[in-house]
């Protein structure tokens, strides 16, 4: 086998193949010719006998050169390197600094100038043609536009002397005294002729409009109109208010009508409790309930058409062991029963009943009784 190939060159440089020192920076190669192998990117491998080595040729060798390296295979670099790619070059392009301007330089102002006058004065003059004026600048306006302040002179008197003044002041009079008497004359003469003059209280008095008058005025319609509506106002709620006391007096002769009897309502309603609901009728029989107006408690009076007596009642409404409490008052018999908050009487071929869990004292029913 032939002696394999030491050094490597990359970018006209020579380095040693195993320990990748450089040999020398003007080192010349003898490349070898393209011969038939395997290339692997840009790499070619090719055995070379000793002979057709190439020789380094170099101006001043150096230690590491001639020291024999061990034999090891390299590979020769057949291609241009590549530019890096870190920067875009072809974009950043070197800045230049640009050359202060010269000063200008004004040689008219420098130069001395030896015009004569009448020169200097025309040439003001031109210069002064050319000159830009403001037209609100009053001295270099045309004219038309009046000026802000308006100057006014006035005459100032002058002062005389002190002394002078004095001297030529008029004389100071004393003012005379009249007498208390004389002006008190003169204040009772002045109160005597206003109340001779006075005449307000023969002036008529002032007509004051009465409310209706007033309130016509506000809602602007006439005065009768207004005593006409509000008449018929009055009485509209007067009839409302009668109307309304009176339902269950008239829903009980509807009842009573019905029933074929004559029922009514009691005249006394126990404290806390008011009418429910309509009045229940049927033939021979009239139904009134009340209820409490803050609990559940609640009443019922019923009338039925009966020939009992106040006997006959005990016998046939109470049990044998029933022992109701009897009541005289106003010629009939009321019986009290479930501790006194229930009774039941006849009268004129009526039978009342009053029961229900109201819870009702024996005053409070005697006293329903007595208003039937």
């Amino acid at each position: 086998m032939g002696q394999s190939k030491t050094t490597i060159e990359l970018n006209g440089k020579l380095y040693d193949a195993s320990t990748g020192a450089m040999l020398h920076n003007e080192a010349t190669v003898i490349k070898p010719q393209a011969s038939s192998g395997v290339a692997v990117d840009g790499f070619f491998r090719r055995p070379t006998p000793a002979s057709q080595q190439p020789k380094i040729i170099t101006s001043q060798p150096t230690k590491q050169a001639a020291t024999p390296a061990p034999k090891r295979t390299a590979t020769t670099v057949s291609r241009k390197p590549e530019h890096a790619k870190t920067l875009m070059r072809h974009v950043v392009k070197k800045p230049h600094l640009e050359a202060p301007a010269a000063p200008v330089t004004h040689k008219e102002a420098t130069k001395p100038s030896h015009a004569t006058p009448e020169q200097a004065h025309h040439t003001r003059q031109a210069r002064a043609a050319h000159t830009p004026k403001s037209s609100a600048i009053s001295r270099f306006g045309s004219g038309a536009v009046a000026p802000v302040v308006n100057k006014k002179v006035q005459h100032l008197p002058v002062r005389p002397h002190p002394h002078a003044a004095i001297d030529a002041a008029p004389p100071i009079h004393k003012a005379v005294v009249k007498p208390a008497k004389e002006s008190r004359d003169t204040t009772s003469e002045a109160f005597n002729k206003a109340l001779e003059n006075a005449n307000s209280h023969q002036q008529a008095p002032l007509k004051h409009s009465k409310l209706r008058h007033r309130t016509a005025r506000k809602l602007g319609i006439s005065a009768r109109a207004l005593t006409i509506a509000s008449t018929t106002l009055v009485v509209v709620l007067l009839t409302g208010f009668v109307a309304y006391q009176n339902v269950p007096n008239v829903s009980m002769r509807i009842a009573a009508t019905r029933a074929g009897f004559n029922a009514s309502l009691p005249g006394y309603t126990p404290a806390g409790f008011s009418m429910n609901g309509p009045i229940h009728s049927a033939p021979g029989a009239v139904t009134v309930s009340f209820r409490s107006n803050s609990d559940n408690r609640s009443f019922t009076v019923t009338q039925k058409v009966s020939d009992w007596t106040s006997d006959s009642l005990r016998s046939n409404f109470f049990g044998t062991g029933d022992n109701p409490t009897a009541y005289q008052d106003k010629g009939k018999t009321i019986y009290l029963y479930n501790n006194g908050s229930s009774a039941t009487w006849v009268n004129g071929g009526v039978l009342y009943q009053v029961s229900g869990n109201a819870n009702l004292s024996s005053d409070q029913v005697v006293s329903i009784a007595d208003s039937l």
